[in-house]
């Protein structure tokens, strides 16, 4: 039996595939074995798809698509992270006091026979200011579940959620609508989180006008206006709709959105997963930078291990809800003392040429 696979999965593309057809534009640009095509591929739209995907090396800047269509890498992208760096840095960042203490975090949901059903189990840890720290895990193993009950979007059963020393589950509502400037969820899908019926300028000074956020609409507008372009779009976009944006075009106004509250704490739940290969390199460099300028700490929940890996400076692993293993990125990828860690970086499809 043949198979037609469509996909933007390049893992998946080659476990999967014999032989591979490129489009670009409606165009097919090559054509050829999936070995030969990974190994040695020929046209620069190819070799783009290739390079954005995170691999075994760390550069300081993913390569894009775009890069090499242009035939012009940026310095970023062709400078290497040691592991003794990122190790480092870790540690530096791990030297103060943390920003977010989870004690003892547990949650169930009702089940149809009126039982309840456990989600979260005494979960314990800590993320610290200005770090990333990835929450892995298979489906339903409780990653959702974790970034929401953090938030508040969900109520957990028991346990503290601390922080900057703060219990978020002892604020009442007016409390905790102060607290949420502070702290940010980035969906996976951007259509559903943006409202279809508000412009995209609407979508943005609405919140900040919630928050008190500006002294004047005019203000409102005008930041509104630097931040399109801060994540690269244009100001003129301020009056258009979101079904009038690719996936990664919302995205982007999404994360303008929510750095208009100016948050310190950002949950990212599979917030590129959505996004076709080509654009999720542009959206973590984005990520990336903006974590640098604003000192933003992430909560950056994927089930892509890779993404994580270049993402985080540390990951965690769930497993049905319990803390399988929590440590430095490299020495969880390199060295998996868990066997539930080594079954999930098993099962990774990476299309690393490397």
């Amino acid at each position: 039996m043949g198979m037609l696979f469509i996909t933007h999965d390049l893992g998946v593309v080659r476990e999967v595939a014999d032989e591979v057809l490129v489009m670009h534009r409606g165009e097919v640009v090559e054509q050829a074995p999936v070995e030969r095509l990974f190994s040695d591929p020929q046209h620069p739209y190819t070799r783009g798809l290739l390079a954005c995907r995170p691999g075994r090396t760390q550069p300081r800047k993913l390569p894009t698509v775009d890069d090499f269509l242009r035939g012009e890498l940026p310095p970023g992208a062709q400078e290497l992270v040691s592991d003794e760096s990122r190790r480092q840095h870790l540690e530096k960042l791990m030297a103060g006091p943390p920003l977010l203490q989870v004690k003892g975090l547990a949650k169930d949901f009702p089940a149809a026979d009126g039982a309840r059903t456990p989600v979260l189990h005494d979960l314990t840890f800590e993320v610290f200011p200005g770090e990333s720290l990835g929450i892995v895990g298979g489906s339903g193993s409780g990653k959702t579940t974790l970034g929401r009950s953090i938030l508040r979007l969900v109520e957990p059963g028991a346990g503290q959620v601390m922080y900057r020393g703060t219990d978020l589950r002892q604020l009442d509502d007016r409390g905790m609508r102060a607290m949420r400037r502070e702290l940010q969820l980035i969906f996976q899908d951007p259509y559903s989180s943006l409202n279809p019926r508000l412009t995209v300028g609407g979508a943005i000074t609405e919140a900040m006008a919630v928050h008190g956020i500006g002294n004047s609409a005019r203000e409102r507008r005008e930041r509104t206006m630097a931040l399109l372009e801060r994540v690269g779009l244009e100001a003129a976009y301020y009056d258009r709709f979101p079904h009038q944006f690719s996936g990664g075009q919302r995205q982007r106004i999404v994360i303008a959105r929510t750095l208009a509250l100016e948050p310190r704490l950002i949950v990212c739940d599979e917030s590129i997963a959505a996004l076709d290969v080509s654009v999720q390199a542009q959206v973590l460099n984005l990520l990336n930078d903006l974590k640098e300028e604003h000192g933003l700490t992430y909560l950056f929940i994927s089930h892509d291990l890779n993404v994580v890996r270049y993402m985080c400076d540390r990951i965690l692993v769930l497993e049905q809800g319990h803390i399988a293993e929590l440590g430095p990125s490299d020495d969880l990828y390199e060295h998996p003392q868990a066997e539930y860690t080594r079954r999930l970086l098993s099962a990774v499809m990476t299309g690393d040429r490397q």
